[in-house]
């Protein structure tokens, strides 16, 4: 540390005192408090001679020979405004004791001089003053330098989220993208944090299955995409195993298979996570829709013409039990359909109870015909700025 900026020394004191009484006493009084004390005459000298790396506090008779005492205090506080001041004044001297206070005066003492217990009383409060204001400062730093560790470190969350955000996104499949049998499949993936604890995926299998899955797992955040992650790895590691969905006989035995797979997973991973899940396959020449949901809430919707329905189904969460009860359901659809499968975070974006808020959205469904932008409209999803849960809407449609 330089000497520009060095701190001022402890029980260092530059006494201004041309009255010999009250001079001895003060120089006394402070050597009993452990000060060590520089004498000096006259206001020049001491404005010369007074250094802020040097000395803790000055005290000024305000009746010097050569300058005024307001003087000395004026240009101490210029050369180092945290140094202390105190002015020593007469009775009469009121106005000027004022005005030293104005410039920033510490404390005064009134002559003549007789108690020393004054003297010290006005020393210790400068003291504790200055413990106090050091205190604090030492305080602002540190928390000064934890402001910028914490913003240092919430920067690095937010680039990895914002990584962690990219890479889900290219896990993601096409939206929208229509298959050679005349299928389309859409979606809108908005997550409540920066990644998303849902998740869909889909593709064509052969020339007329095209295969489907929606999943929720619990909790929001890093975690719960991580779960999402290794879900989608578990089912492409399945599909480079053996082929799936490519024999009509095997599709239900496929489905079942999948949601085994996973609900294994999640029970050997110990990481305390569960998940719903909609799995289905569209056999587009057979016009056959094969599927089967874990905890699936809301249920799937089919749209026909101008009518909406909650497809039927029941299967337990994954994640939670050795067997979930799981059963592959059938559904023949007509020349024109569209299926809507949501995640349960677009139900905290409706008003009353359960039941209330499953026919308000099969209502919606029905409204927008099962047309995804239609439904995000009438949600108010692509306008709002939070959410309390992940949102994942999918459709299919044909025809």
């Amino acid at each position: 540390m330089n000497e520009a900026t060095a701190p001022a020394e402890r029980h260092a004191i530059v006494l201004i005192e041309p009255d010999q009484p009250a001079r001895d006493l003060v120089q006394s009084t402070v050597a009993r408090l452990g000060y060590t004390v520089t004498l000096l005459e006259s206001g020049v000298e001491a404005i010369a001679q007074v250094a802020p790396d040097k000395h803790e506090l000055v005290i000024t008779d305000l009746h010097l020979p050569d300058i005024g005492g307001l003087e000395v205090l004026r240009k101490v506080k210029q050369r180092s405004p945290e140094t202390a001041v105190v002015v020593l004044a007469s009775n009469s001297e009121v106005t000027d004791v004022v005005q030293a206070l104005r410039l920033g005066a510490s404390d005064y003492l009134l002559k003549p001089l007789t108690d020393r217990r004054v003297i010290e009383h006005a020393i210790s409060r400068i003291t504790e003053a200055r413990d106090l204001a050091d205190q604090n400062r030492e305080y602002r730093e540190q928390l000064e330098e934890r402001n910028r560790e914490l913003h240092d470190h919430i920067e690095l969350l937010q680039r990895d989220h914002e990584a962690g955000r990219q890479l889900q996104q290219h896990l993601l499949p096409r939206t929208p993208y229509k298959y050679p049998a005349g299928i389309e499949a859409a979606y809108r993936l908005l997550p409540s944090l920066y990644l998303s604890g849902d998740f869909i995926d889909y593709g064509l299998f052969g020339e007329r299955f095209v295969a489907f899955y929606l999943v929720d797992v619990s909790g929001h955040g890093v975690s719960s995409a991580l779960v999402t992650a290794l879900i989608k790895h578990s089912i492409m590691h399945l599909l480079r195993e053996r082929p799936l969905f490519s024999q009509l006989n095997s599709i239900d035995s496929d489905l079942i298979e999948i949601l085994t797979l996973i609900n294994n997973e999640l029970l050997g991973t110990h990481l305390d996570k569960h998940a719903s899940m909609f799995v289905g396959v569209v056999d587009s020449r057979a016009r056959q829709l094969h599927y089967a949901v874990a905890g699936q809430v809301p249920m799937p919707a089919l749209v026909t013409g101008d009518e909406a329905h909650w497809l039927q189904g029941k299967g337990r969460p994954l994640g939670l039990f050795e067997k979930g009860g799981w059963e592959v359901q059938h559904c023949s659809l007509p020349t024109s359909w569209r299926l809507v499968a949501c995640s349960d975070g677009v139900l905290e974006l409706l008003h009353g109870d359960l039941l209330e808020k499953e026919a308000e959205l099969l209502e919606m469904i029905k409204r927008s015909r099962g047309d995804l932008d239609g439904l995000c409209s009438a949600l108010a999803v692509d306008t709002a700025e939070s959410f309390p849960d992940d949102i994942t809407i999918l459709t299919l449609q044909q025809g």
